[in-house]
């Protein structure tokens, strides 16, 4: 596990700068605080940090063939290196070291860029072919770990965080409009867009190559929905059981002591149960509590450790988020709005103290059916069974005129956008239960001068673009696919990443094993989502492992209190961060129409809290990465890594 990033001087004779690639590898220290290795010719230069996982007397990048014409980098794990090491072995190559990612070296000298179909894990790597003169990018399929490009002037700048990217003097540091607009629609980020002008994410399962011809993108993997209907549903818990137990042993190779996230839901308890098959010794887990009751898991994830008899570690989340928040926005690259983010840095720098690598449950939801959106496409089809007076007239104006409560996920947020959404299209519906800020929000947010400057189809389309390429005409397919392709890696894997990495902890993801997820589409929506029960066949195979109570709860997600947050603690500081005059200097916003938005808020008229917290990342994203004439980190940061920029 590690950072990379380079540059590739493709299609000019600049030399590339030595500087400028340690700058952009530096930047990454809290990747990989424990080595640093770098590769230099006169047109390329590749740079990494390394956190050891893997081989750690021998494991340091880059990675070189026998020749030296090959040269490798790369951020992750190969989960099935050994098989690959023995076949490579077979065939003639020697390896100098025991480390998963050396394969890569041998794959590319026998498949070339087919190399990557080989590959079981997850990665972002870098190939340097010195003969071809050709550089390869790729990502794995479920977009696990990110990978972040830019093309300036004949120079391909590459990074596993875009912070590498804007050491890169030359590339111009501006808002993308864009990336802007859909960021306000979902409070994330969606690739391939960024917030950086002409800084680009390249897509889960695609690759690129760079030669003197120019720069190609290709896809090498997407996701099919074909249904095995022979099994009965007797078969089928057997058989996700075994391929949940596979994905999680496989992913437990590492030299590192090692535990598991466990939040006493069914994903995270799951993994735990796995684990504790899987290994002699007890699983150490950790969990974080909440004082605000209705946020707390703590005696599920107890319940559950107690079950296993693990190693059992438990934080109560006191944090102070004005300070903490600066970090995160630094580390987090892109603004991102995900308010659990923050449990999730602290879990992690927690887990940090007595752990180098951990597992999770992420990624349950996706594969299984496990969010109630995939619930509220069903009970859309009953509801609009009522005629369109009563719907429109009756009932949407009972529950608009509920009073706004700032518990978790609570019943009149729920319903409010449940009566918007219903009225919607189908595929337009599943877009609206997540939205943040519609268009017409949007364009009465946006200043006029930068209304002026937008060029952009509404975010919905993005959507709509996902659904297209899902190939299934099933509505529980159709939703599975635009959830794993498009929401699961521009949002829930960028925290997880952003999060642990920042604390130099690797995030191992089973659920999300492309074996695993595979398998997970072979099963026919009525067995996956029966009688509208999310992750039915998931929790009957677990049946045998885990309690009715932890299986049957409500679910609860991994949130935090920003709400109340927003209309107590945190009142004074969204005033400050969203003041008329910095609103007013970085010139996206109508000053007035920000301040409404907080006003709302405070006098509960309206839970803005999803558009306020979003709007605050940006301003102090923008603060911190746009208007200084230089990428720096918040004091503390620095001070934790030794970073001299």
């Amino acid at each position: 596990m590690c950072g990379i990033c380079g540059i590739y001087n493709f299609q000019n004779d600049n030399p590339v700068d030595e500087p400028t690639l340690r700058a952009m590898t530096a930047v990454i220290t809290h990747r990989g605080p424990d080595d640093e290795g770098y590769h230099l010719e006169p047109s390329v230069g590749l740079g990494m940090r390394r956190l050891s996982i893997i081989d750690l007397a021998t494991g340091q990048q880059p990675l070189r063939s026998e020749d030296g014409n090959v040269v490798v980098i790369c951020n992750g794990e190969i989960y099935n290196f050994r098989a690959l090491r023995d076949e490579l072995i077979s065939r003639g190559h020697r390896f100098s070291t025991n480390s998963d990612c050396e394969v890569i070296v041998h794959l590319y000298e026998e498949l070339g860029e087919k190399c990557i179909e080989r590959l079981r894990g997850m990665f972002a790597l870098a190939v340097w072919d010195s003969l071809r003169g050709r550089l390869l990018l790729a990502r794995d399929r479920i977009g696990i770990k990110p990978f972040y490009y830019a093309v300036h002037e004949g120079t391909l700048i590459f990074g596993s965080e875009i912070k590498s990217i804007l050491q890169y003097a030359p590339l111009p540091r501006q808002v993308n409009p864009a990336g802007l607009h859909h960021y306000l629609s979902l409070n994330y980020v969606p690739a391939p867009f960024t917030l950086i002008d002409g800084v680009h994410q390249l897509l889960p399962g695609s690759y690129l190559l760079a030669d003197d011809d120019g720069v190609k993108k290709d896809s090498y993997w997407d996701l099919r929905f074909i249904s095995a209907h022979a099994l009965g549903e007797a078969e089928w818990q057997k058989s996700v059981r075994e391929h949940l137990q596979e994905a999680v042993t496989s992913h437990l190779v590492s030299d590192v002591p090692f535990g598991a996230f466990l939040s006493g839901g069914i994903d995270s308890s799951a993994v735990v149960a796995m684990m504790t098959s899987a290994l002699a010794q007890p699983v150490s887990t950790f969990s974080i509590d909440f004082e605000e009751k209705s946020f707390s898991e703590a005696k599920y994830a107890q319940m559950v450790a107690d079950r296993y008899n693990s190693d059992h570690h438990v934080i109560t989340a006191r944090p102070d988020i004005v300070r903490l928040l600066q970090s995160l926005i630094w580390y987090a690259d892109d603004p991102l709005a995900d308010s659990s983010m923050i449990p999730v840095y602290l879990i992690a720098e927690f887990a940090r103290k007595h752990v180098t690598m951990v597992l999770t449950g992420d990624g349950g939801d996706e594969v299984f059916a496990g969010y109630e959106t995939y619930n509220a496409h069903y009970v859309r089809k009953m509801y609009r069974k009522i005629p369109a007076f009563v719907r429109k007239q009756i009932i949407k104006r009972l529950v608009d005129a509920l009073p706004v409560s700032l518990s978790k996920v609570s019943f009149d947020f729920k319903a409010k956008r449940f009566v918007t959404g219903a009225e919607l299209d189908e595929e337009e519906s599943f877009f609206w239960w997540r939205i943040i800020f519609t268009e017409t929000a949007k364009n009465d947010l946006y200043s006029q001068a930068f209304r002026e400057r937008l060029d952009v189809r509404p975010t919905k389309h993005l959507y709509k673009e996902y659904f297209s390429r899902s190939r299934t005409d099933d509505p529980l397919n159709r939703m599975l696919y635009v959830d794993t392709r498009f929401y699961l890696p521009s949002d829930m894997l960028v925290k997880v990443d952003r999060m642990t990495m920042a604390n130099a902890l690797e995030a191992r993801v089973p659920f999300l094993d492309h074996e695993m997820v595979e398998f997970a589409a072979t099963i026919p929506p009525s067995i996956k989502f029966k009688n509208r029960s999310k992750k039915y066949i998931l929790k009957k195979a677990l049946s045998p492992l885990l309690s009715d109570e932890i299986l049957y709860r409500k679910k609860a997600g991994f949130n935090v209190p920003v709400n109340a947050w927003l209309a107590g603690e945190l009142r004074d500081y969204a005033g400050d961060v969203l003041a008329p005059e910095r609103i007013a200097r970085a010139g996206f916003f109508e000053p007035a129409a920000v301040a409404k938005l907080l006003s709302d808020h405070e006098r509960r008229v309206v839970d803005n809290s999803f558009c306020l917290w979003g709007l605050m990342c940006f301003q102090l994203w923008y603060e911190m990465f746009i208007s200084p004439a230089a990428v720096k980190p918040p004091v503390p940061v620095a001070d934790r890594w030794g970073l001299q920029l």
